[in-house]
């Protein structure tokens, strides 16, 4: 018999079984949300990997990687300054919101839906110090977005990555000292 998970924004249905894990999940993490997401993450990930060890079944090498990701999502979000919402992304542009979500899609901003609040999240990463976008991010991003395979999360990793290609270095450092050129380049070798 199904029960409901309240959400921000809706409502979800589980099994009362699913129900009960999550409320006992749930609890946990309120109890040590002082931590910071990221190492909350690494923890589920290793208590994952505790529970179920080195299970040699197709479902448990799944669930393994499926926490891993999660987890390299988690560091991908905090990284280089974390993130922020449409709404704070609108007050550093000077623009409204609505402009900030009619820029992201349109391809020239660079943001991931955050699940449980069903909102964007835009890496911070990619406005400079002075409130504007850092030049040359949307001629990456449109090089980007012509890879349908690439996900939000394949774009951030692009920028954030370090590259032998690019003599250790990540395509982020080169777009803040406006290496356009080097940048273009990488963009398509990703994107391919």
């Amino acid at each position: 018999m199904p029960t409901t998970l309240e959400k921000k924004g809706g409502k979800m249905k589980l099994p009362s079984n699913e129900q009960a894990v999550v409320d006992e999940f749930t609890t946990l993490i309120r109890k040590h949300q002082d931590q910071a997401p990221g190492t909350l993450a690494r923890l589920v990930g290793l208590a994952f990997e505790f529970t179920i060890g080195g299970g040699k079944s197709r479902e448990q090498k799944l669930a393994r990687a499926h926490v891993r990701g999660l987890g390299a999502r988690q560091q991908l979000a905090e990284a280089d300054g974390g993130s922020c919402s449409s709404d704070d992304v609108a007050r550093l542009l000077q623009i409204s919101k609505t402009a900030v979500l009619k820029r992201l899609a349109a391809g020239r901003l660079l943001a991931w839906r955050e699940e449980r609040l069903q909102a964007a999240r835009f890496p911070r990463w990619q406005f400079d110090d002075h409130g504007h976008v850092l030049s040359g991010l949307e001629g990456v991003l449109e090089i980007l977005n012509h890879d349908e395979r690439l996900d939000a999360w394949g774009k951030i990793l692009f920028f954030l990555q370090e590259k032998p290609s690019l003599g250790g270095r990540r395509p982020l450092d080169l777009l803040r000292e406006g290496k356009l050129k080097e940048m273009i380049l990488a963009a398509q070798a990703y994107a391919e």
